[in-house]
């Protein structure tokens, strides 16, 4: 496959996955309504609570450009995202039917004005398990080579989503071993000979 083919692909597929996602959200809001359960996170306690969207917005918008700094050399490093994130969005829309939380009781909504004015439909706080903003910024460590930088934004962002009650600290645990499996799952297309065939 051609490399202005493997690009338009993999837009393709993130348009389509994030077409279905947002679909998908307006069902499961409801859905938690009526077949929703709370999980009572042992770490709130020793967690303070306070509105950290604009640190979670710039260390997430910041992780994106970064990692176009650091990684332009690398071979198709735009591809790989664009194709991860789709598998992150297919493997939360399965997560989160089958594990349906409800939101924390304190939670405070997360101000994002790209997300929420342009992606989300309206005011979604039930796509909980697992966190794709911290399974997104730790799939960008994996894919930059393990860039230290990567897995620092990690923490912040993952730890300030527990702290604004966006997410539980399940949900934020369990994106680390999905976005391992996401990344896998992107080398494992990108090595299929279809893909890297000539032509």
């Amino acid at each position: 496959m051609k490399d202005w083919r493997k690009y338009l692909f993999s837009l393709a597929v993130l348009i389509l996955c994030a077409s279905l996602f947002v679909t998908f959200l307006r069902f499961h809001e409801d859905r938690v309504e009526i077949i929703g359960w709370r999980f009572e996170d042992p770490l709130f306690p020793f967690l303070p609570r306070q509105n950290l969207s604009l640190l979670i917005f710039t260390c997430t918008y910041s992780s994106l450009i970064l990692y176009f700094a650091l990684c332009f050399k690398q071979s198709h490093f735009i591809i790989k995202l664009l194709l991860t994130y789709s598998v992150i969005l297919v493997f939360r829309m399965v997560t989160l039917s089958l594990i349906p939380l409800r939101e924390p009781l304190d939670l405070i909504f997360l101000e994002d004005p790209f997300m929420n004015d342009l992606i989300y439909p309206g005011r979604i706080v039930r796509d909980l398990f697992f966190s794709g903003h911290t399974a997104l910024i730790f799939s960008m460590f994996l894919l930059s080579g393990k860039k230290l930088l990567f897995l620092i934004l990690t923490i912040i962002v993952g730890v300030s989503l527990m702290i604004q009650r966006v997410h539980f600290s399940i949900d934020v645990f369990a994106a680390i071993p999905f976005a391992y499996l996401a990344v896998f799952v992107v080398k494992n297309i990108m090595s299929h000979r279809m893909f890297v065939g000539k032509g």
